[in-house]
């Protein structure tokens, strides 16, 4: 890349967690013309699509994904990242638990010209049963309609998980400040497999290119309600009803 091309170009990054629908947003994100998104580059997969392996050593795999791809240094793998391409704008997606990482955070926090896309779900209970449901699954992404599953779900748990949640959000929310940040919500995603109109719109005007409509391969894994995914809704239902939380109720 010419230097004047690299001084004009827009680094970003997708901040979130899991069952967001932030591979749904990564994969939106690449079909824009002027973007190029990456998945978890720092767990060495820059591909939004490629398929996960859930077997029986999956925790080795990830290990040799992130050996291969380098970004058992995040810093240079970040760096290298962000040099390469040929798009006005190169993001990739980066979960909370990655930034644990302190080379990783570091590198974040000191580039403070990078846009953060701060991406959250504000149905919190459903972000919990969601999680639940990814070990009852044997993908985690679907391009096409899947069957249903349900799973019971422990009450208390549930909220303390909820609580947890919302103070993670906070948190990142204080450690980016100073970055340019743009909130989204899985809520504010979905038009079937396109990316919702205004939606589009902010983000193509955050990260400064032209607005395109932009779609996804990929559908809702889990689009039942919790009455349905929950086999013991109504129990749940009521210790959740006396918090703060009963809003989030079907």
């Amino acid at each position: 890349m010419a230097a004047n091309d690299a001084a004009s170009r827009i680094r970003a990054v997708i901040l979130t967690t899991q069952r967001t629908g932030s591979t749904f947003l990564v994969d939106c994100l690449g079909s824009h013309p002027d973007i190029e998104c990456a998945s978890e580059i720092l767990i060495g997969e820059p591909d939004s699509l490629r398929p996960q392996y859930r077997g029986r050593f999956k925790q080795l795999a990830k290990v040799a994904r992130i050996f291969t791809s380098g970004a058992w240094r995040p810093a240079r793998r970040m760096e290298a990242y962000y040099a390469g391409g040929s798009a006005r704008v190169r993001a990739f997606k980066v979960m909370y638990n990655q930034l644990a990482h302190p080379t990783a955070l570091r590198y974040l926090r000191e580039n403070r010209d990078i846009r953060v896309l701060h991406l959250s779900r504000q149905n919190l209970l459903k972000v919990h049963v969601s999680r639940i449901l990814m070990g009852k699954r044997a993908r985690v992404q679907a391009t096409g309609p899947v069957e249903a599953v349900q799973t019971r779900v422990d009450p208390q748990e549930a909220i303390a998980a909820m609580r947890a949640a919302r103070e993670r959000y906070r948190h990142f929310e204080s450690v980016f400040r100073d970055h340019p940040r743009l909130a989204l919500t899985y809520e504010s995603l979905f038009d079937g497999q396109r990316l919702r109109a205004d939606t589009a719109a902010r983000i193509c005007e955050f990260l400064g290119v032209s607005l395109q409509p932009m779609q996804s391969r990929l559908v809702k894994l889990n689009p039942e309600t919790l009455r349905e995914t929950v086999t013991n809704y109504e129990e749940l239902a009521a210790a959740i009803a006396r918090t703060e939380f009963a809003e989030l109720l079907d």
